[in-house]
């Protein structure tokens, strides 16, 4: 695994196949996962541990469509999925890189407490925020279009942040790890409403 993520890395993605860079997504992205769960710990590190890689995966499979169409005269839909899996798999090393810091903070915080919970859920959108960030950088270097680059963000982010509402919790407001995926209450509201109100609450 140590020699995937060097050559991803070294920008020789190209080299990995699509199989080994989704050995790449898994492993990192289920580190963090499991980092995110530990606070609530029990149960919910497995969850997460499962969740991060499904989500990242899962939002991939529903943006490909819109990408590749947006894609269709520079690059064969091969290409494309090339592409788009290397920028998912450098932004799940950045995560994995975080895991630790993650896991530190999340044992600092205390337990039961609002604002801890708001912290943690602003920590959790800020790392993701991090990995994708270096995942746009690669994404630009390999299609060589600020257009391309900048529609293909816009795709992906719209679609995973709504994908992260529907599988949340990832820090259980309850404090307890007593739900996997509770579809009915995630169909109400949305990601970006949360955000902006967890951020409030951290002021009031």
């Amino acid at each position: 695994m140590t020699a995937l993520v060097h050559a991803l890395l070294q920008s020789r993605g190209t080299e990995l196949s699509p199989p080994r860079l989704l050995a790449v997504i898994a492993a990192s992205s289920s580190a963090f996962g499991a980092a995110v769960g530990a606070y609530v710990g029990r149960f919910q590190i497995l969850y997460d541990a499962v969740k991060m890689p499904a989500f990242l995966l899962s939002t991939l499979g529903l943006s490909f469509a819109a990408m590749h169409l947006f894609a269709a005269r520079e690059l064969k839909a091969r290409e494309t999925f090339a592409v788009a899996l290397e920028t998912v798999a450098v932004t799940s090393v950045v995560l994995g890189a975080l895991a630790p810091v993650v896991l530190l903070l999340g044992f600092s915080c205390p337990l039961r407490d609002p604002r801890a919970y708001g912290f943690l859920i602003l920590l959790l959108t800020a790392s993701v925020a991090a990995g994708g960030l270096a995942g746009v950088a690669r994404l630009r270097r390999r299609l060589g279009s600020l257009r391309l680059t900048v529609a293909w963000v816009a795709v992906y982010q719209f679609t995973g942040a709504q994908t992260a509402w529907l599988l949340k919790p990832w820090v259980g407001h309850t404090f307890t790890d007593d739900r996997f995926l509770p579809l009915r209450e995630n169909l109400k509201g949305n990601f970006y409403e949360s955000v902006f109100r967890t951020f409030l609450g951290m002021f009031s």
